[in-house]
């Protein structure tokens, strides 16, 4: 598993083509159930909107992709970084950031590869 994060419109989708060429699926979660994560060489984008939609449905982010692991294992996954700045006043809005902070941290602990993209430049934390 790859995981990519940085702001938005950084350069991460791009970066991701750079290094695999061809991805099987490309699973938007913007758009896309999450439901749509199937096995294979899939590139996932837009993480924190799928995590945005699983808590809209009372469904625990880290304990659906918890259980999707083994799934993901061939995946590269980019997500947009929310979780800096200023705490929003909105109570739905911590609890979207809190919870995707969370399924980052995850995620990056499970990844074989975590790059951050800053301005299409990738920085390498791990692997």
């Amino acid at each position: 598993m790859h995981l990519i994060l940085g702001g938005r419109y950084m350069g991460k989708k791009d970066y991701a083509f750079r290094l695999y060429g061809k991805f099987e699926n490309i699973i938007d979660l913007e758009f896309d159930d999450p439901e749509n994560i199937n096995s294979g060489l899939n590139l996932i984008t837009n993480l924190q909107e799928g995590t945005k939609s699983l808590i809209l449905k009372n469904i625990n982010p880290l304990e659906y992709f918890t259980s999707k692991i083994e799934t993901l294992r061939n995946c590269v996954i980019t997500g947009d970084e929310i979780c800096g700045g200023v705490i929003p006043v909105d109570s739905f809005e911590r609890k979207w950031r809190e919870h995707t902070g969370r399924l980052y941290q995850y995620l990056a602990s499970e990844s074989d590869i975590v790059d951050r993209i800053f301005a299409g430049l990738a920085i390498r934390l791990k692997g």
